[in-house]
């Protein structure tokens, strides 16, 4: 339970004295649901809402009426929007600084996808005392996965804010083939695991920090984090969706 992000997140809110509340569109509020699965979670966890309509959005959350017309629901505009509305509901009642306000909104299929907004696209948004982000995702399994994923991922942003290298717990070491791109950088086309080689079928986040350079991938066996450590100069391995578990 411990390796889980809902119960590492309850554990380093309550150390660092913040709360969280949540914006749930295409995920239906199975963050919520995840989050509340954890005993002792109403010590951190203010609630949210579920706003699935373009309506819910704005009356709820102040979702301005243009940033919906001009970008569309799923759209990083509105989950950074969705993101502030989250913690200003609750202002009344908490420091505005003590609040984490998280967001989600996408196309979990399997329709509804339109040029440019592909079915499984995901945009999530995480408001904080320091500033604002989001994260646009792309998941290609069905819809109760693609839901699953979104939360998942929207856990782990949270996670990542609060403890960076609570993330590598648990990582195994494995072979990546990398490529060039034309804009720069690079790109992982597959990784071998226990001898067994993983095609990536889309890619996800990815950031840096002190331990080094992260990616979410997706490949036919659910989605995980890959790790370039820069002090070992080597890949890391590390199942979001481990056999068994939610997917």
């Amino acid at each position: 339970m411990n390796d889980l992000p809902e119960q590492q997140i309850g554990e380093w809110l309550n150390k660092k004295n913040l709360k969280l509340s949540v914006a749930e569109s295409c995920t239906g509020g199975l963050i919520g649901d995840r989050i509340t699965d954890i005993a002792g979670s109403s010590e951190y966890f203010i609630g949210g809402v579920i706003v699935y309509s373009y309506e819910a959005k704005e009356q709820l959350l102040g979702v301005s009426h243009q940033t919906l017309m001009q970008h569309g629901a799923v759209s990083e505009p509105t989950v950074l929007e969705m993101a502030r509305g989250a913690r200003q509901i609750f202002k009344a009642r908490f420091p505005l600084e003590s609040i984490l306000g998280l967001s989600v909104s996408g196309i979990a299929g399997p329709g509804g996808g339109m040029p440019g907004k592909p079915v499984g696209l995901v945009w999530i948004g995480l408001s904080t005392p320091e500033g604002d982000s989001a994260h646009q995702y792309h998941w290609q399994g069905t819809r109760p996965q693609n839901k699953a994923h979104s939360a998942d991922a929207a856990l782990r942003l949270v996670l990542d804010y609060l403890h960076p290298q609570g993330l590598t717990q648990g990582a195994q070491r494995i072979s990546v083939e990398v490529y060039p791109v034309t804009a720069g950088g690079w790109q992982v086309t597959q990784f071998s695991l226990h001898g067994q080689v993983q095609q990536v079928l889309s890619t996800g986040r990815r950031w840096e920090d002190d331990l080094g350079e992260h990616l979410l991938v997706t490949t036919a066996g659910g989605t995980c984090e890959l790790i370039y450590s820069v002090a070992q100069g080597c890949w890391f391995y590390k199942p979001i969706f481990p056999p068994g578990n939610r997917v």
